[in-house]
């Protein structure tokens, strides 16, 4: 079971420093300068939790009514239909980095919880961050950024090219291999989650993140 959502392009998602600020993250970045993705990977500890965790915020695209993330939508999930979360989701965060033609993979959390309603939790300094989706540290990877343009595994195609009939279209959520899904869709769909399970290098999750 697995989802890719796209958001903006940072090396760390430790928050926005001099050295490290969000491009192609849509016209909120754009205006802005902000974005609230930019905490994606930065662990936090919950209270009433012994762990530390990271939240996944990512924007939904159009719509009207409540927001909501359709989780029924994801591969293996169709039978959640009155649910408010999946579980043992794999959530791939892909962005498009300054100059690039192409997406690419930034990092994943494997085996998370994906909410059908957002989620929000308050920092000790004030702050709040609203999520859709969580999963333990140990789950969670943060690519190299050369690493990303380096292995062809993250390479993430897009629905709008001449070069692949399936991937991102104009939603900022790709359920891949859901119903309906090619038999392309699905290789490429099962490619990438052995990709992702089969990592064994550098986590950049606590790298020194340049000031």
């Amino acid at each position: 079971m697995i989802i890719f959502v796209r958001i903006a392009d940072m090396k760390y998602y430790r928050g926005i420093t001099e050295k490290d600020v969000p491009h192609n993250g849509g016209s909120f970045v754009s205006d802005t300068g902000e974005a609230h993705e930019c905490f994606n990977f930065d662990p936090v500890i919950a209270d009433g939790e012994n762990y530390e965790k990271c939240i996944g915020y990512f924007q939904l695209s159009g719509g009207t009514g409540v927001e909501q993330l359709h989780i029924e939508k994801i591969r293996g999930c169709e039978l959640l239909k009155n649910s408010d979360a999946a579980e043992g989701i794999d959530v791939v965060f892909v962005s498009k980095a300054l100059g690039s033609q192409n997406m690419r993979v930034v990092g994943f959390y494997k085996n998370a919880v994906v909410y059908r309603f957002p989620h929000c939790m308050t920092f000790d300094s004030g702050y709040e961050q609203t999520y859709w989706c969580e999963a333990k540290k140990e789950d969670c990877v943060l690519l190299p950024y050369s690493t990303r343009f380096s292995d062809k595994n993250w390479y993430v195609p897009s629905s709008t090219s001449k070069y692949a009939d399936y991937g991102f279209g104009r939603s900022n959520i790709w359920y891949a291999g859901a119903k309906g899904a090619s038999d392309e869709e699905i290789a490429y769909t099962d490619r990438m989650k052995a990709a992702i399970h089969a990592y064994s290098g550098e986590n950049r999750l606590d790298a020194e993140v340049e000031a």
